[in-house]
């Protein structure tokens, strides 16, 4: 019994004693192990606090490789570079544009307060006033009034030069002004042109046209039979009634015939050329002699006649 006991508490302690043993083993495991785990945790903090401070550092530096066109310090070196313009190649001025200027030709004035006719007409032109154009008108011979009255008063003509269209068979051109004291409205409208030889030759109905903002009564001529083959009028009769008296307006063109190969001028633009002169006409009331059909002349008045 004694033995029993005495191995019995012998057991037992070798257990306390295995126990305690195994008590320390398991501390000290414990213990390798918390300060394992400590230095991990060292070791992953350090490596969190690395990365954190890495992308904050990261962060401040972003603005400084920014784009130039933020931030202050951009503006000021703008400010301060200095700006080079591109290089542009010399240009030549160009010259501007000749206008083409139309000369015209000196101008006369013509007025008869007498019978109160004024016009404009070229300086380079023949002025005949008087007995002269009943004379010889621009070679064509006596001057010819269209009245269907007889008793009609020469004023003025014109003639223009000779050599106004070289190189054509242009041989002379007329304006005459004449007037008729006796005739009414109705009667200043008709003319007195002769019926010729041939029909094409005859002059056409009288019409109404404007020049110069008056309204005239006019009636062409086509020449006569010997040249009867031009179909442009050669002579034109314009009639006005104003301040009681009838006045007619005679424009005429002449060709030269006896030169073969000449060119033939144009008449319509002669014609044009006349109109001017016609389109400057001005007639006033003036003192102007009374003639009666048996061609006696009375005391010039004054003023329109009734």
């Amino acid at each position: 019994m004694e033995k029993f006991t005495e191995l019995h508490l012998g057991n037992k302690t070798s257990q306390d004693h295995s126990s305690k043993g195994t008590g320390k083993g398991s501390t000290l495991r414990q213990k390798v192990l918390f300060g394992s785990g400590l230095l991990a945790v060292s070791v992953l903090s350090g490596v969190w606090l690395l990365i954190t401070n890495g992308c904050s550092k990261g962060q401040k530096v972003a603005p400084m490789i920014s784009s130039p066109t933020s931030g202050p310090t951009t503006a000021a070196a703008n400010a301060i570079a200095p700006v080079i313009a591109p290089a542009v190649a010399p240009t030549t001025p160009k010259k501007p544009a000749r206008k083409r200027v139309e000369r015209k030709a000196p101008v006369a004035t013509y007025t008869d307060p007498i019978h109160g006719v004024s016009f404009r007409y070229p300086k380079n032109s023949v002025l005949k006033t008087g007995d002269e154009p009943n004379l010889d008108l621009a070679g064509m011979g006596p001057m010819q009034m269209d009245f269907v009255e007889p008793g009609g008063i020469t004023v003025a003509a014109i003639e223009l030069p000779r050599n106004s269209y070289p190189g054509t068979d242009f041989r002379s051109a007329f304006f005459s002004v004449s007037l008729h004291p006796e005739m009414t409205m109705s009667e200043c409208e008709e003319f007195a042109s002769p019926q010729g030889e041939h029909p094409k030759n005859n002059p056409g109905s009288p019409s109404s046209v404007k020049i110069g903002g008056i309204d005239l009564q006019m009636v062409e001529e086509f020449g006569s039979a010997e040249n009867g083959d031009r179909k442009e009028p050669s002579t034109r009769y314009y009639h006005r009634f104003e301040n009681g008296n009838c006045y007619e307006f005679g424009l005429g063109v002449a060709a030269d015939d006896s030169t073969p190969g000449l060119k033939q001028v144009n008449r319509e633009q002669v014609f044009r050329r006349l109109e001017q002169i016609l389109a400057s006409v001005r007639v006033e009331p003036g003192v102007v002699p009374e003639a009666r059909k048996d061609g006696l002349v009375h005391a010039a008045v004054e003023g329109a006649r009734e």
